[in-house]
């Protein structure tokens, strides 16, 4: 590894909780724990203020001559607008991650187009990163394919932008919104956004910030180190699945009941002022499996998963407005590859769907 990419990876560690790993801001907004590193205190006790600049004057000089706006980002660009969190606009762009490569095109409000034009239908579908298909380029890969085929999708989501933050985008964006629509709930995270969760906090770009920030990449560097430097929210630490199930475990499970009910509730009012009909689909945590690295096994742990199955059937029930309701069937183990390459999502071939009955009733 080149002494540049080292630097940079020790600078922006922290922003992939923010750019590829939204799961653990969401668990540290929520539920705050009490040791944490942050960035600006570290940074001010070792090196100084003065220091400080000269790190900053270096990492410059290091990236703002490689930053190339023609490469593919090393990143994935996303923005707030203080109602959700949305990538950028009506754009055509590409992420590499390791040796990965994933074009992105997206709409005029920053809906992600997978179109193959042998489809005439298209859905909107709405959520988080989890269903923005982190590990996809083309409609056919997507795990929505294997339930609504031979349609087109606009995907409205993007890392950090909760349940509440889609219920923003229906209300501001109606004009735009086809009679059905799908919403997507992801249990790993969504189940903490649902109380006090400010994507502000999360997020390094206002959404007003995306054009300039494909224009010039390096920018999106600076804003990162910035916020390692003077943001508080930014941390070193990185929630793994066995600290994502502890706080699952230790959480107060009435109080998340109440608040998904409320969430709920206020999506089913929600389709009944837009008239709309809602398909809402829930994949289950990650954190449901426990890593094996010794065989690169994923194994599920079964007692883990009754709860979490538990709180998702007893939270979410039909409606007139959301009548069809879809969960992942999770099986016993998956392979350590089934993950994306944050490690916190799920790929979309490994997620399948089932109708809630199917796994509801079976508890």
């Amino acid at each position: 590894m080149k002494p540049s990419e080292s630097f940079l990876l020790f600078t922006i560690f922290a922003a992939n909780s923010i750019s590829i790993a939204d799961e653990n801001s969401a668990a540290a907004n929520s539920f705050r724990t009490k040791q944490y590193l942050s960035g600006s205190n570290f940074l001010k006790l070792f090196f100084g203020i003065k220091n400080i600049l000269v790190l900053i004057l270096i990492y410059l000089i290091l990236f703002a001559p490689k930053a190339n706006a023609k490469d593919c980002l090393s990143f994935l660009p996303y923005g707030f607008n203080e109602s959700y969190v949305h990538l950028p606009l009506n754009v055509s762009f590409c992420v590499k991650q390791g040796k990965i490569i994933n074009k992105y095109q997206t709409d005029n409000y920053g809906g992600r187009l997978l179109y193959n034009e042998a489809f005439s239908n298209k859905i909107q579908v709405f959520g988080d990163s989890q269903v923005l298909g982190l590990d996809i380029e083309n409609v056919e890969q997507h795990y929505l394919n294997n339930i609504y085929k031979r349609n087109n999708f606009v995907i409205y989501a993007a890392p950090n932008n909760g349940p509440y933050e889609v219920i923003n985008f229906l209300n501001k964006n109606k004009k735009i919104l086809q009679k059905k629509i799908i919403v997507t709930f992801n249990f790993s995270v969504d189940l903490y956004r649902v109380y006090q969760w400010n994507p502000k906090n999360y997020v390094a770009l206002k959404d007003h910030e995306l054009d300039e920030i494909l224009e010039h990449p390096f920018k999106y560097r600076f804003i990162v180190f910035k916020n390692f430097l003077l943001n508080k929210n930014f941390t070193l630490s990185r929630y793994d699945n066995l600290k994502m199930q502890n706080l699952f475990l230790n959480s107060n499970k009435d109080k998340i009941y109440k608040n998904l009910i409320k969430y709920f509730d206020e999506l089913n009012e929600t389709a009944k002022k837009l008239n709309l009909e809602i398909d809402f689909v829930v994949t289950h945590p990650y954190w449901v499996y426990s890593i094996e690295k010794k065989n690169d096994k994923l194994l599920l742990d079964k007692e883990l998963n009754k709860k979490v199955q538990k709180l998702i059937c007893n939270s979410f029930k039909s409606t007139n407005k959301i009548k069809k309701i879809l969960i992942t069937n999770v099986p016993d183990s998956l392979d350590l590859q089934g993950f994306t390459f944050d490690k916190r999502h799920l790929k979309s071939k490994e997620i399948k769907l089932k109708k809630y009955k199917e796994i509801c009733n079976n508890l």
